[in-house]
């Protein structure tokens, strides 16, 4: 098993960070993401408790169920398909405000069952790292401009 943990402190408030990182379908904007759906929505908003997102980026395919949503301190989630076929115990995004800024730290852990693409774990994980800290670039990007045309 591998984990992964990556954290950023943006320069936007709580409440325009995790709506920004929330916001599953503008994944596909990453230009290593091919589509993001959402398959089942959630139970009290779209992206919440219990939404599914199916996240295709060709390579690997990835269908998360969100299992916890505390909005906007916290979102964790499962794989419970994937392409390859891997083992997750944990996906937590836990967000904590810091005077104005906001920061997020993005903790995963997941193993692959194949015993051959095992032995590509460093890898993957090296990928996936940057892929999160990707994400949360786009975030911030997307935070700091929301919160800039807020009056």
């Amino acid at each position: 098993m591998r984990r992964i943990d990556v954290t950023r402190t943006i320069d936007a408030p709580i409440a325009a960070v995790f709506e920004a990182y929330i916001d599953h379908e503008r994944l596909s904007d990453l230009p290593m993401v091919r589509s993001v759906t959402i398959a089942v929505p959630g139970r009290d908003e779209k992206n919440g408790l219990g939404a599914v997102r199916v996240v295709d980026s060709g390579l690997v395919l990835l269908r998360e169920e969100i299992t916890a949503f505390e909005r906007p301190n916290l979102m964790e989630c499962r794989i419970r398909e994937s392409r390859p076929k891997t083992e997750h115990e944990l996906g937590r995004v836990e967000f904590a405000q810091h005077g104005d800024r906001t920061k997020v730290t993005w903790t995963t852990v997941f193993g692959l069952h194949n015993p051959i693409l095992a032995l590509t774990e460093p890898i993957f994980a090296a990928c996936f790292k940057a892929i999160f800290t990707l994400t949360l670039k786009q975030v911030e990007k997307r935070a700091v401009t929301a919160s800039a045309h807020k009056p």
